[in-house]
């Protein structure tokens, strides 16, 4: 059964790697991003192997087939159609998390939530390669966020393996109802600001599904 798994893995990565479109300039990053991400991956299968959480292992291999099936494709796509910046930024703030798993393990609490969050921004990525009408990872989908009744909120977003972080990595341009910006494929977390009131971070999976690159999200008002 495993060995059929992996046939059907090998021809999914092959169709996938032919499926990217149009020659052009290759973006340099992304090579070592995916490098480094690389070599979390295997450190960090060290830690879970000697720590003996089998949930957290079971997450970790998941990503890890994940990883093995996107990274080609990425690196193929990057030769005929060279990934934006913006792109290759969300694969390096990835690595850089991975990076601080490996270093902080032992005192990480919610390791299988963010194995898992990176599982599905990865997903995301590769599931709109293959279904955007080029077949490339340069698609930027349109996120559009109204705040249902009441308007003027400002939102606000960051990665999903992010949670617990002070960050606000996105701020959109304008307030719902006429928040609109571009987003790469991927796992967000998005809330809503206005006058003290803070909403609580949902999150959403923001990919191409049939070849639509328009989302349009309605978010929780705060109280």
């Amino acid at each position: 059964m495993k060995q059929i798994q992996t046939q059907v893995t090998l021809v999914l990565v092959t169709v996938l790697l032919y499926s990217c479109a149009s020659y052009g300039p290759k973006n340099k990053d992304l090579t070592g991003v995916l490098s480094n991400t690389q070599r979390n991956l295997i450190s960090l299968q060290e830690k879970i192997t000697a720590s003996k959480e089998p949930n957290v292992k079971e997450a970790y291999e998941k990503l890890k087939l994940k990883s093995e099936e996107l990274f080609p494709v990425l690196e193929n796509c990057n030769d005929k159609y060279a990934l934006t910046p913006e792109y290759v930024a969300t694969l390096k703030e990835t690595e850089r998390r991975l990076s601080d798993m490996v270093k902080n393990y032992e005192t990480i609490s919610d390791k299988k939530y963010l194995i898992n969050a990176i599982y599905q921004d990865y997903d995301a990525k590769l599931q709109t390669i293959n279904n955007t009408a080029k077949n490339d990872a340069t698609t930027k989908i349109k996120v559009i966020v109204n705040s249902n009744e009441e308007e003027g909120f400002f939102v606000f977003g960051k990665l999903s393996f992010e949670q617990g972080q002070d960050i606000k990595r996105f701020r959109f341009n304008q307030p719902t109802q006429n928040a609109v910006q571009d987003f790469v494929p991927g796992y967000y977390l998005f809330w809503l600001e206005k006058d003290g009131r803070v909403g609580v971070p949902e999150l959403h999976l923001i990919m191409s599904s049939s070849g639509e690159e328009e989302k349009t999200l309605v978010l929780q008002t705060p109280k």
